[in-house]
This record gives C-alpha cells, sequence and structure tokens, in this order.
C-alpha cells in the first residue's frame, strides 16, 4: 500500500509523544512549525500559552478578502498511553488500512489533514476570496482547554471567523456539543470507632445518598435530545474513609454531567445544589463542599443559519457524489470553548476517525479517510457563503 503525503505526516505526528498531562506539545510543535515555515506562501506565528506550551498558527491569505476567513483548529496534545497495546503507540503502524497510536484518532490525523490542504493551496497558489487559518492548539484534553481560551483571550482568531474543529467524526458534519460539567464534592462528617458508630457521622454514607438523588433527579430530567438523548451523570472517581472499623469522615467525589440543548449549566448547578443539600441532610453531622473542575461549559448547537453548514455539505458532495451526514459531538472541543467565550455560533465538527476510537487502546483512524478529509477542506476553502 502506498502511503500518501497526508498519512506520512499523520505517522510523524504520532510518532512525537505529546500526552496530557503527563507530557507537554513541546517537541510535536516544534515539528508543526518547522514543517510550515518550509512552505512558500504561509504564514506562521508561535504564540506561548505557559513555557513550553505553545499554539502554531499559520495562514495562507486571500487574493482580494471578500468573505470571512475560514479557520480549521486541531489540538497537538493526547490522553496518556494506558492499557496494553498490541501496536507500539508511538509507532505509526499500518495494519489493513488502519493506522495505529495514541492520537491516530483524536486527533493528529484531523490535524494533519488541515495542515497538509493549506500545504497544498499555497503550492498550488489558489486564488481565494478568504484568509485560511490552520490553527495547532495545546491543552484540549485538559479541564481549561488552556490553548483555546488563550486564542480567544488574545484576539488571536476574527470574531466572525467560520470555525472548524478537526475532531473525529467519521467525515460527518458535528452541529451540535453535548455540554459538560464537571464537579468535585468533598463531604465531610465524623470519625468514630466502628464499635460506636453511632457517635460518628458516615461521610461515605451521605455522598452514596447524594450520587443517588443525583442519579434520580438526572433520570427524570423530561429533555431528549434528537441526536445525544438523555443528560446523564456519572462518578469519575470516589475515595473516603481510612480504616475498616472505622467510620468515614471524608469522602471525595468526582463527578462528570453531560448536558443535552437546552440545558443550561444553571439548571445542572441548581441540581448539584438541592441533591448535596438533601443527602447530607439525610445523614445527620455531615455537610459537603462543591467545587467546579474545570470550565462549566454548556451545550453549544451550531447558529442554524451559518453559512458554513451549508458550504461544507455542498464541499463534501462535490466530493464524495453523497449527502454528508449531520450528528452531534458529545463532549467540547476548542471551537466550542471559542464560540462560549465571544458567543460566535459559525462553529463546526468535521474530521476523519471514529470518535469511538478516542482515548481507546490500540487507537486507529482508516487512512482512507484521510485524503478525502483533505479534499473536502480544500473544497471548503475555495467556497462561496
Amino acid at each position: 500500500m502506498s502511503v500518501t503525503e497526508v498519512v506520512s505526516l499523520t505517522r510523524e505526528l504520532i510518532q512525537i509523544p505529546s500526552e496530557n498531562p503527563t507530557g507537554n506539545e513541546l517537541a510535536c510543535a516544534r515539528y508543526i512549525e518547522s514543517w510550515l515555515r518550509r512552505i512558500n506562501g504561509i504564514e506562521v506565528s508561535v504564540h506561548e500559552v505557559e513555557e513550553g506550551r505553545c499554539n502554531i498558527i499559520a495562514a495562507y491569505h486571500a487574493s482580494v478578502k471578500t468573505s470571512r476567513p475560514l479557520v480549521f483548529i486541531g489540538h497537538m496534545d493526547t490522553v496518556p498511553v494506558e492499557g496494553d497495546w498490541t501496536y507500539h503507540p508511538f509507532g505509526g503502524q499500518i495494519v489493513d488500512g488502519k493506522l495505529y497510536g495514541r492520537g491516530a484518532c483524536d486527533m493528529k490525523s484531523g490535524l494533519a489533514c488541515a495542515l497538509m490542504a493549506l500545504k497544498n493551496l499555497a503550492e498550488e497558489k489558489v486564488e481565494l476570496e478568504r484568509d485560511v487559518v490552520v490553527i495547532a492548539s495545546i491543552d484540549e484534553e485538559g479541564p481549561y482547554m488552556k490553548g483555546a481560551v488563550s486564542l480567544e483571550k488574545e484576539h488571536l482568531i476574527p470574531e466572525d471567523a467560520l470555525l472548524v474543529a478537526m475532531e473525529p467524526t467519521s467525515l460527518t458534519m458535528s452541529t451540535s456539543h453535548k455540554g459538560t460539567i464537571w464537579y468535585e464534592l468533598n463531604v465531610e462528617g465524623k470519625s468514630a470507632h466502628g464499635g460506636n458508630a453511632h457517635l460518628g457521622a458516615d461521610a461515605v454514607h451521605a455522598a452514596s445518598e447524594v450520587i443517588s438523588r443525583l442519579k434520580q433527579q438526572v433520570a427524570a430530567l423530561p429533555y431528549d435530545h434528537p441526536v445525544f438523548g438523555k443528560p446523564a451523570i456519572s462518578v469519575g472517581s470516589i475515595s473516603g474513609g481510612h480504616k475498616t472499623n472505622m467510620v468515614a469522615g471524608s469522602c471525595r467525589v468526582e463527578l462528570d454531567f453531560r448536558l443535552v440543548p437546552p440545558m443550561t449549566k444553571e439548571e445542572a448547578n441548581s441540581i448539584m445544589k438541592a441533591c448535596v443539600r438533601e443527602g447530607c441532610e439525610s445523614v445527620p453531622g455531615t455537610k459537603a463542599l462543591i467545587k467546579h473542575y474545570g470550565w462549566q461549559r454548556p451545550p453549544i448547537e451550531t447558529d442554524a443559519n451559518s453559512p458554513l453548514v451549508k458550504m461544507l455539505a455542498q464541499s463534501y458532495e462535490k466530493v464524495k457524489g453523497e449527502r454528508i451526514k449531520e450528528t452531534g459531538f458529545p463532549a467540547y472541543t476548542d471551537v466550542s470553548m471559542i464560540s462560549l467565550r465571544n458567543g460566535n455560533k459559525d462553529i463546526i465538527v468535521f474530521g476523519p476517525g471514529d470518535l469511538d476510537q478516542a482515548h481507546a487502546v490500540d487507537e486507529y483512524v482508516e487512512i482512507d479517510q484521510l485524503e478525502v478529509c483533505t479534499e473536502v477542506l480544500m473544497e471548503l476553502a475555495r467556497s462561496q457563503e
């Protein structure tokens, strides 16, 4: 099987570890910067977010600017490698039409497609009516999404930009983002000898009462989104107590609340507060402190009248000869974080790879999607609003 340039670039990116939080993106960023600077006609800039971590911005400028800029964003960081892999997580092996490695799906393949589309536009000297920008960002996998926040805070993206996150959607068009709020719940009780348990206040019991109420309340919510279905809350981690024969004096719980449109963060927070209050009241002597872990991220939907929807649909049909499928993305992306901060609803998620492979052992992307994705992005750059 011949290896095309976009497949080769994806392999090279996979072979550079950029795990978050166990490593950083610096080596990957340096590679991308060097790769971009070899291309004539592309403007490249490096923007430090924090020491050793920087966003890379590359732009191919329009001949005459008559249309809004088009921005493709792909993050360089990946989740850590865990579990027993059949293929080396940083090997970039190709087997039966699949390219394996950490980040193959999420989302070095999508980033590579955007970079390759930009390179092709520049080398072919395509005359465009809009600026086309590719951003390689940091920390998308982190709770605070520092790369995206920095881009918006430093006004490095035009407020009227058409934004595309190159996340894995199996080349479908995602026009809605499920909301995410992470909570840290610290329950305090009172330790006591197990033989005199009545003298204590069981913090783990109180935490379980809170969790039970949250599950019931969320299950009873009336929302049923056509793409995402119902909202959900899950326990990410729980720890409490010190010894078998002691009443647990403390308990810590991390909770993941997934919101579907049209839910608000205020509604989610109200549910959390009520369940915590009721749960602790059911176990006298306990109390709890609620903290937010990371940004509070409500669900976001693309503007129904966004020209980006029509442009991508037409570009995909021109390349593939069939209509694009419309889906939703069950998490936040760099573009939804930017939208949350500046209100821009001209956002789409589109990229190669099956989201089920994201964060998985033996993560892979089907390589035939890479060439198609690159072609679609080039057509999208040529599109008129």
